[in-house]
């Protein structure tokens, strides 16, 4: 076998088809080529054949993971599931694990960091906060550091959610109010109070 021709490609520049016995047969990045020394007229076995297709392969799920992680934050655990659905081998799983942690692209804190902020955004309970962050994968350790940097409250949170939910009809029976209250993780005593000191003040 023998490669007779390699082109840049048209979509991704950074990547060069390559043809073997003038046939689209894979495809690698330009640094790729460079480095094995890729030339028109070099003959390849059939090892080299599968052993650069796999690289290609590699290299296609390593950038299509770096677009999914710059999306926004994600959890490794959240990275370990995508890449499971992508059927990668444990091997190439732990390297790219590694390789953007190693960027800083991939950092469960920073997650941690950019979830809370966003689940208190929804006006959570620190309580669903730390459980939605649990499902996330994120330590319980880390957890602790990111909710105590966190400066409002559970009333703060409680407060501002009835006051949205109370102009709802679906929510007009307290019962219904404070079943969906709990459900956000809230605690009941502290819904009877802030129900009450609302009713109070009205």
């Amino acid at each position: 076998m023998k490669i007779t021709a390699l082109k840049a490609q048209v979509k991704n520049s950074e990547r060069v088809s390559v043809f073997v016995d003038s046939k689209y047969t894979f495809s690698l990045t330009i640094n790729e080529v460079l480095a094995y020394k890729l030339k028109k007229d070099l003959e390849l076995s059939a090892i080299d054949v599968e052993t650069y297709k796999k690289l290609s392969a590699d290299g296609k799920l390593r950038a299509m993971t770096y677009e999914w992680l710059m999306g926004r934050p994600h959890s490794t655990k959240e990275l370990k599931d995508y890449l499971y659905k992508k059927k990668t081998d444990s091997d190439l799983q732990a390297k790219l694990i590694a390789e953007f942690t190693q960027k800083g692209v991939l950092n469960d804190e920073h997650f941690a960091q950019w979830a809370n902020e966003r689940y208190a955004r929804k006006n959570k309970s620190k309580q669903a906060n730390k459980r939605e962050l649990q499902l996330k994968g994120i330590d319980g350790s880390t957890i602790q550091a990111v909710l105590e940097q966190d400066n409002t409250s559970d009333k703060d949170h409680l407060d501002a959610l009835i006051i949205k939910l109370q102009g709802r009809s679906r929510y007009a029976d307290p019962q219904k109010l404070t079943a969906y209250l709990v459900s956000k993780g809230f605690y009941y005593d502290d819904i009877k109070t802030a129900l009450a000191a609302m009713r109070s003040q009205a």
